[in-house]
């Protein structure tokens, strides 16, 4: 591994991030080694199993893996194990003469960009990418000794040691799956320096341009774009934005893709502009052979968002730098739709019995409605929304746009454009459902919806009562004060939970709540579940956060759940939407219409529903027969029967149970380390738990996508 050729990360996206042409000798020492006369480093296979199917050997200067790829294609990978700056010797496919390659001499690197962390790990606004002097930049190099292999069931990993990147050192380690054409490439790294914040880029560089002649991608539009790989002297950066987060390399011997983790890759933000996560670079140096490389990246401060809080490294933490290669002997064509598959081409899949519901949208409806005189025009999310599979949409408006805290008339003439719109945009196949984000008096930030349209004012002067009739609106309230706010949500029997918890503005919160008449009716649902704050180190996505606020809500007492969100203030078509979202699916036989949706809010009421990222499917959870949300009778020191009924795309990871007393929460994680990819099973477990009040289930997949249940509640298990 040597330098990445990534150049400034300050420079505008829009402009080159090159290197001058005056350093042209310098760049003569990117050229490959031939890696002869050296000696190979030393390999263990002490942890391996010949029988796991996949064929490790050790030929030479090189150490060759061998496995089956979808339907029964042989892969092949060949390592460099003389010269680590040129590991990837080639990856190849079959054909009858035997395996020809489709890359060769490839080096995989790595960039960190690091920056500092303030306020502690879960500070959302300390957007460390703006302190520029404080702020380091690093370049993989690789400098083992030893490379191991080892077999878990069917999976194969070479782990080669001496990884080195900047402040961060561990290894590298690939990982092979069966009846997969997946590789998966990851830098396990930590570092001891304190209060890093940090983000990383990837790619494979200098790469032969002898066997692979075209980049392609997939446009935002959705089509494929070619670019040849022509012999020029062209230091530049290409930043490209696409659709699906993947680049390819196409040849006549077939065609290599490149991806991140299509949801741990991105850190959280309030909008989810693309950037341009994929790039590529060519380059020819005087009579040698042309050269490129391709990967993923990040982008710390560009664009109209701010903040971007970056990743978290707490020390000694093993941060996992995760790139995805697809092989194939097709086209590019046939590496896109491979690639799509994982995430259902970016969209939620139909599942009989449920429908799709996601919270947490400032899509500004109202305002823009009224900018535009009310006249009928049809906003870009809606159409966004429908092609990746969202039955219900639950906005959070006036956070920051309308008149919110006044108590004039313009208040009521904005709610009801809010209504008008949510009807004239709700159809049999999506509906748009009107909410708020409050801000004041309960506490932090929380997600407010009603089973039907209602008027209120966030004001209440002195002497106004807290109902009273305003026409054309009819009953309108006005709230000043907690008891006012809970007052209305139980008359209107509506539904409030915390977002972003112990985080952003609701840091401290619902903690700070857990004794409130309040927070422990029922009508004060739980919390919301967000990727943030971002931790590679964690196998889950969210840095555990919200999750174990779930479980520490439950262990408090009464019945406690977490609504998926997505909190972001716009979205277009050429937005890395999929990446930002997860999803509710409701346990629902029909879609409402306007202007009753009451039976969202009772399936949120009941918890008969689970939160995913989209690639893993819990079609059934039942605990002695009963789902989420629901009591079941357990008889003290008896085996509890447990059924979790799950599909999925990527290889999975682990699956668990996690449950609670009271007072001490206990898990038990299932490797699933025998799943293939595209796979549906049934998993059941007998387990006594004695003692346990809650108990609830999820399933990570190997790029740390995956889905959660609400509790299931147990009685009758005390001693």
């Amino acid at each position: 591994m040597g330098k990445s050729s990534q150049g400034n990360r300050f420079e505008s996206a829009g402009q080159a991030c090159g290197i001058r042409i005056v350093c042209l000798l310098y760049l003569l020492v990117l050229i490959p080694k031939t890696g002869y006369g050296q000696q190979p480093i030393w390999v263990d296979f002490s942890g391996y199993d010949k029988s796991s199917g996949i064929q490790v050997n050790q030929q030479g200067l090189l150490l060759s893996v061998v496995w089956k790829g979808e339907g029964g294609l042989p892969l092949r990978v060949r390592f460099n194990l003389a010269d680590l700056s040129m590991l990837i010797r080639d990856l190849s496919v079959s054909r009858a003469s035997g395996f020809v390659p489709i890359l060769e001499n490839a080096s995989p690197e790595y960039m960190c960009f690091a920056g500092k962390r303030r306020g502690g790990w879960d500070n959302f606004f300390d957007t460390p990418a703006i302190h520029r002097a404080e702020i380091r930049t690093f370049d993989s190099a690789l400098k083992g000794s030893a490379c191991h292999v080892t077999s878990d069931h069917q999976r194969v990993r070479v782990a080669i040691d001496g990884l080195q990147v900047g402040i961060f050192g561990g290894q590298l380690i690939f990982t092979f799956y069966p009846g997969s054409n997946l590789v998966q490439q990851e830098a396990v790294v930590s570092t001891q320096d304190p209060d890093v914040a940090y983000y990383y880029d990837a790619s494979l560089s200098r790469c032969s341009t002898r066997n692979l002649k075209t980049l392609a991608w997939l446009s935002t539009e959705g089509k494929v774009e070619r670019q040849v790989l022509v012999s020029q002297l062209d230091y530049l950066l290409q930043i490209l934005k696409v659709r699906g987060r993947a680049i390819v390399a196409e040849g006549p011997n077939g065609s290599v893709g490149l991806f991140p983790p299509p949801h741990q890759f991105f850190f959280a933000r309030d909008e989810t502009v693309n950037f341009g996560h994929v790039w590529h670079r060519m380059y020819s140096i005087l009579e040698q052979e042309d050269l490129f490389s391709f990967g993923i990246r990040q982008d710390p401060t560009f664009g109209p968002d701010e903040p971007a809080p970056l990743f978290n490294a707490p020390p000694g933490s093993e941060q996992r730098w995760k790139l995805f290669y697809y092989i194939t002997e097709g086209d590019a064509g046939e590496v896109l739709r491979g690639i799509s598959g994982y995430t259902h081409n970016d969209s939620f899949k139909a599942i009989p019995g449920y429908k799709t519901f996601s919270s947490h949208y400032h899509m500004r409806v109202a305002m823009t409605s009224l900018a535009y005189g009310r006249k009928p025009y049809i906003p870009e999310f809606k159409e966004v929304f429908k092609q990746m599979g969202v039955n219900m949409v639950h906005l959070a408006e006036f956070h920051g746009d309308g008149h919110p805290y006044t108590a004039g008339r313009a208040r009521l003439e904005e709610l009801q454009a809010e209504f008008d719109e949510c009807k004239r945009l709700s159809d049999t196949e999506f509906v748009l459902i009107p909410g708020e984000e409050g801000t004041q008096y309960l506490g932090g930030h929380w997600s407010l919806i009603f089973p039907r349209p209602v008027y209120w004012f966030w004001v209440r002067p002195e002497g106004q009562p807290f109902q009273d009739r305003i026409a054309p609106f009819g009953e309108v309230y006005h709230l000043g004060s907690a008891a006012d706010t809970y007052r209305l949500v139980l008359q209107e029997k509506g539904l409030v939970w915390q977002t972003h918890p112990r985080a952003k503005s609701s840091r401290g919160y619902p903690d700070r709540l857990a004794n409130q008449d309040y927070y422990r009716d029922p009508s004060w649902l739980g919390a919301a579940f967000k990727d943030m704050p971002n931790d590679l180190s964690s196998p889950r996505l969210g840095g555990d956060r919200a999750l174990k606020l779930m479980d520490d809500m439950n262990n408090w007492g009464g019945r406690k759940f977490l609504v998926g969100e997505t909190d972001i203030f716009k979205i277009d078509h050429t937005h890395e939407l999929y990446g930002h979202m997860n999803i509710n699916y409701l346990r629902m036989d029909k879609l409402p219409t306007f202007p009753d949706w009451g039976s969202v809010l009772e399936a949120l009421r009941r918890g008969d529903f689970f939160v995913t990222t989209g690639e893993v499917l819990i079609r059934d959870f039942l605990v002695s027969g009963k789902r989420s949300g629901e009591k079941v009778d357990v008889a003290p020191g008896s085996g509890v029967e447990i059924l979790a009924d799950l599909e999925w795309t990527f290889p999975l990871n682990f699956i668990e149970l996690v449950w609670g007393d009271g007072k001490q929460v206990n898990q038990m994680i299932v490797p699933a380390s025998d799943t293939t990819q595209f796979g549906q099973r049934q998993f059941r477990f007998s387990k006594d738990l004695t003692g346990a009040k809650w108990i609830r289930f999820a399933a990570w997949d190997v790029a740390a996508n995956g889905a959660f249940t609400q509790p299931v509640y147990l009685e009758g298990a005390r001693h």
